[in-house]
């Protein structure tokens, strides 16, 4: 098999792989409900149009630890996923509330402006998709019945990172990274 076409398999193999963790998502998402009232709008009311749909740019970060937080067990590289008491301070080695205090103190629009990277510059804090992470974080998204395909990630340290959700200007945790495991990434 010459190399073109092992690499053609590979890239088959993933797409299928890919295809199959899709397959499981949607099995895990049931709606099993109906309203409980089948009610039409009021034609009379309109939607009140505060200020521009940017302006969340210009809100505070706010935070939520434990909303969303999955505490539970531990990573196969060995990290205990439960990173800190509900009752524990910034102060008092909660490495996850410190630094979410710290980013609480900016806005959305300083956050995402920050970078690094050296001469290649990139974004510190940003969006990534779900099915980017490892096969064990995406396995454990679907597995904690999360259905959000967009995460976010705050960069703390050299490895660290915490991983959550968006939603406006709140941040909702949900794992601590001590390790840079959830997304591995290579040195050139």
């Amino acid at each position: 098999m010459s190399r073109k076409e092992a690499r053609i398999a590979r890239k088959i193999q993933k797409q299928l792989k890919d295809s199959e963790k899709k397959a499981r998502l949607v099995e895990a998402v049931t709606v099993d409900h109906e309203p409980r009232v089948l009610i039409e709008p009021d034609e009379t009311k309109s939607v009140r149009a505060g200020a521009s749909p940017e302006s969340i740019m210009q809100m505070s970060m706010a935070y939520k630890l434990f909303d969303y937080a999955d505490r539970d067990g531990a990573w196969t590289w060995g990290q205990a996923r439960n990173w800190c008491s509900p009752d524990a301070r910034a102060g008092a080695g909660c490495a996850v509330r410190a630094a979410m205090d710290a980013m609480s103190s900016l806005t959305w629009s300083e956050i995402l402006s920050q970078t690094t990277g050296g001469k290649e510059r990139h974004r510190k804090h940003h969006s990534q998709s779900w099915d980017s992470l490892c096969d064990e974080a995406q396995d454990r998204w679907i597995e904690i019945e999360r259905t959000e395909e967009e995460l976010f990630r705050f960069r703390v340290g050299g490895k660290e990172r915490i991983w959550g959700v968006r939603q406006g200007a709140t941040f909702f945790v949900v794992w601590w990274d001590a390790e840079h495991q959830i997304y591995p990434t290579e040195k050139n």
